[in-house]
């Protein structure tokens, strides 16, 4: 019996020790000879989020500091679900995370009102250079989206705008979007689709493939990419491309771990972010174009919009926004400003 207690007693201190062991490999360590972190973020390995943004610029980090930097990553939600990225990165159970500012429009209002807004950006390279330029320059949004949740960014990337994909109806003008039920990453973009009659219906990415399937809905809000990365392609036959929203994804370090990080490390890390920013945005429309093209080849059918249709959508979208920005400018948060200093960044990239 003492022979079994003891072999018990034995078994329970390795696996505890294996357990600290396994810990103490993934822990945080800042110091001026070694820094270990851990990244995470909600996307798989395989998206091009990860592939051509969080990958690119962990490597060159790593190479920047020859080798003093360590990341332990955790993709996939593999640390939490999509939805808690920011809380999770402002309270320290993250060190750096990699989260869509889209979900989070209570905590960073000002760039999930840009991420909503249609007809801004018309490439993920436009969008992608101009707003890391607004990063730069207007401390009312780093104070707002960044500051009050404890974090400090590195990099925000733009995608390729989304989009109206359609199983069977042809969407021409903003009229036609009447009563389609249409799936979107809800917000602002919830907003857009009811002014005009639709019906918006907010699901994940992964339950999107079976709700076209089932018809419970008729369309999708989704970046060429993420029509691709949603593998909902052989389900729709039309797509139109007004520019009605996008994401914004933020690359981001908890507030509390950045002023522990040695200056020479914060400086690779915000150099890596610069050197990867516009090749990141090329990337993700040298893509969209390789899957429109793809889309075209095997039956779908990419609308071409005459130029008294597109004024229908600029006019449409030039309404919304002046109706939205007037319905919350009792929230005391400088929506117009922002948007115009936005604007014309993206005119400088065009």
């Amino acid at each position: 019996m003492k022979r079994k207690k003891r072999k018990g007693l034995f078994l329970s201190l390795f696996l505890t020790f294996i357990i600290i062991s396994g810990c103490s490999s993934s822990s945080t360590v800042i110091n001026e000879e070694e820094v270990r972190v851990r990244f995470a973020t909600y996307v798989p390995v395989t998206s091009p989020v990860y592939k051509h943004l969080a990958e690119p610029w962990m490597e060159r980090v790593v190479e920047l500091t020859d080798g003093k930097v360590e990341f332990n990553t955790y993709p996939g939600e593999q640390l939490g679900k999509a939805h808690d990225m920011l809380k999770l990165t402002r309270d320290g159970v993250i060190d750096i995370g990699l989260f869509p500012a889209n979900y989070f429009p209570e905590y960073m209002p000002i760039t999930s009102a840009l991420t909503g807004f249609p007809s801004l950006n018309t490439s993920s390279y436009q969008g992608t250079v101009a707003y890391n330029e607004l990063l730069k320059i207007d401390n009312e949004m780093i104070q707002r989206d960044f500051n009050n949740n404890r974090i400090v960014p590195i990099m925000g990337h733009v995608s390729p705008t989304y989009d109206i994909w359609t199983i069977e109806k042809e969407v021409r003008v903003p009229a036609d979007l009447k009563g389609i039920k249409i799936r979107t990453a809800g917000g602002i973009t919830n907003e857009y689709f009811s002014h005009f009659a639709a019906v918006p219906v907010t699901i994940s990415h992964t339950e999107t493939y079976e709700a076209l399937e089932k018809g419970i809905i008729d369309a999708a809000n989704y970046s060429s990419v993420g029509v691709d990365a949603s593998g909902t392609k052989d389900l729709l036959g039309h797509a139109t491309f007004p520019h009605i929203g996008t994401a914004i994804h933020a690359l981001v370090v908890n507030e509390r771990i950045w002023n522990r990080i040695p200056e020479d490390v914060q400086e690779a890390m915000l150099q890596a972010a610069d050197e990867i920013i516009e090749d990141s945005g090329r990337i993700y429309d040298e893509e969209t174009e390789v899957f429109n093209q793809l889309f075209a080849d095997e039956g779908g059918k990419i609308i071409e919009l005459t130029e008294e249709e597109e004024q229908q959508w600029d006019e449409a979208a030039a309404e919304f926004i002046k109706t939205w920005i007037s319905n919350n400018d009792d929230k005391g948060i400088p929506y117009q400003e922002v948007l115009d200093q936005y604007k014309q960044l993206l005119e400088k990239v065009e």
